[in-house]
């Protein structure tokens, strides 16, 4: 209830507090309506203007007898804050998907559609809290999508007054994780989260963490309150986070959020029991290097983002939308240059692996990407090129099997009537000769990418053929010769 003359706000509210305290006295609130409020207004000395029964509340609306005196209205709930039925079951709810977020290590998400909320919960509920990262992993893959960031970064972080500051910092991040610096960015972002709490609450003093995660949070709370009951008068136990947490959406959101922050990102090394590990602690500190995957960029933007919205509801500066704004030239551009980045990042890779290859080596893996998709693609890709279509032409029938594990090595197996045989395509030709015996026991051939690196020593012992892939020349079908 806002007023600008401070004494009437006072009296008003003193005796909205006494008419809501003799309604406490009834046997139930529910008893509560029109005429009996209309009468206590009179003998308290209000000029009463209106009085009404509806109910409030923009998601889970509650009935109240809404009494308007002075051309301010206050609005007395005819249900119970700790005991209605309705709310006992919203929060009973809440708490159920509080409890699935915070096993996949995050909180109540904005800018996303019900539909995929739902789908990533149902995926994830009932499994381990290892698989439920991995699946939390592949479904945030298809909705915090490269262009979802762009706009993220874009329209959003640059808005917000705490984190305009670092908003060059988190675009470059962005192009260098999509340009193959996967850690790095990673490792940029994570200081960027904690200077964003430090800036939003700017109270004298050097409050902890916690105090800090709390004041943003609760200021952001108290003002989707106000705006929950219309800026109009309410019992105060009404507008707690604890009571709107079964209530708003909004404040939902916000509470879970500050269980993240508390329960993850700010976790006490000793108590963090996660799977992420995207902790500020073990970061800082040095006592894992499990934060560095490709999930938890994706984490970071939207918590950022997050952020903004937490500080614009904070600070009532309106500068980050709970909405998802449609993506602007500058998100485009940006996403675009991302997408630049990760072709050129892709031809840089293949030369790099085709360095290592001539030496009889594969790239050092790092702390995002060990390789092996980059070498299953290339190895795949080879195989079809150098070893299936020269099959097929020669009148085979050609089943490629599936890589190892480390992409190094596959089999392929050629078919014409009774007639099979089967060749071995290895990643280069520095593969251990134990792999190069196990092979000769069954394939016809033992093929491989790049050039010969030392072939007479690993390939030492072996009596079919060994050679390059783009040499070889398969022999004829029997049906075709």
């Amino acid at each position: 209830m806002d007023d600008e003359n401070p004494d009437t706000h006072q009296t008003l509210r003193a005796k909205f507090i006494g008419l809501w305290r003799r309604a406490q006295q009834l046997p139930s609130l529910s008893l509560l309506n029109t005429d009996t409020l209309s009468a206590w207004a009179r003998e308290a000395g209000l000029d009463v203007q209106e009085v009404t029964e509806k109910k409030v509340g923009p998601f889970r609306p509650i009935p109240v007898v809404t009494l308007t005196v002075a051309g301010k209205s206050a609005y007395f709930p005819t249900v119970s804050a700790t005991d209605d039925p309705d709310w006992l079951a919203s929060k009973k709810a809440h708490d159920r998907v509080a409890a699935i977020w915070s096993k996949a290590e995050w909180f109540e998400p904005l800018w996303v559609p019900r539909g995929q909320i739902w789908t990533l919960l149902e995926a994830v509920e009932h499994r381990s809290s290892e698989d439920v990262i991995k699946q939390f992993d592949y479904h945030t893959s298809t909705i915090y999508t490269l262009a979802f960031q762009a706009t993220c970064i874009a329209q959003l972080i640059s808005k917000s007054r705490t984190l305009a500051p670092f908003y060059p910092i988190v675009r470059e991040a962005y192009l260098a994780f999509y340009a193959g610096n996967r850690a790095s960015s990673i490792a940029a972002l994570m200081p960027v989260m904690e200077g964003a709490l430090r800036r939003i609450a700017t109270e004298t003093g050097s409050p902890s963490i916690a105090t800090r995660i709390d004041r943003a949070i609760d200021r952001a709370c108290d003002r989707a309150a106000r705006i929950h009951f219309d800026h109009n008068w309410v019992p105060p136990e009404y507008t707690t986070p604890e009571y709107l947490y079964g209530q708003d959406e909004r404040v939902f959101v916000f509470e879970t959020f500050r269980r993240w922050l508390k329960n993850v990102l700010y976790r006490n090394t000793e108590t963090y029991e996660g799977v992420t590990w995207l902790n500020r602690h073990m970061f800082a500190h040095g006592t894992s290097t499990d934060w560095a995957n490709d999930g938890n960029f994706r984490r970071l933007i939207v918590a950022l983002a997050t952020f903004g919205v937490i500080e614009s509801w904070h600070d009532e500066s309106n500068a980050v939308s709970l909405f998802l704004p449609a993506m602007n030239d500058d998100s485009i551009l940006l996403w675009h240059q991302a997408q630049l980045q990760m072709q050129a990042q892709h031809v840089l890779r293949l030369l790099e692996q085709r360095n290592y290859q001539t030496h009889g080596q594969i790239v050092p893996p790092r702390p995002t990407d060990d390789g092996v998709l980059l070498r299953k693609a290339q190895l795949m890709d080879e195989c079809i090129k150098d070893l299936v279509r020269p099959l097929r032409n020669a009148g085979w029938a050609v089943e490629v099997g599936e890589p190892d594990e480390q992409a190094l090595q596959l089999k392929v197996i050629a078919k014409s009537g009774s007639e099979e045989i089967q060749v071995g395509l290895l990643f280069f030709c520095a593969t251990d000769n134990a792999v190069y015996q196990e092979l000769a026991k069954s394939c016809k051939a033992i093929l491989y990418l790049g050039p010969p690196h030392k072939q007479e020593e690993f390939a030492r012992g072996i009596n079919v053929h060994v050679g390059p892939v783009a040499g070889w020349q398969p022999p004829r079908a029997a049906e075709q010769s």
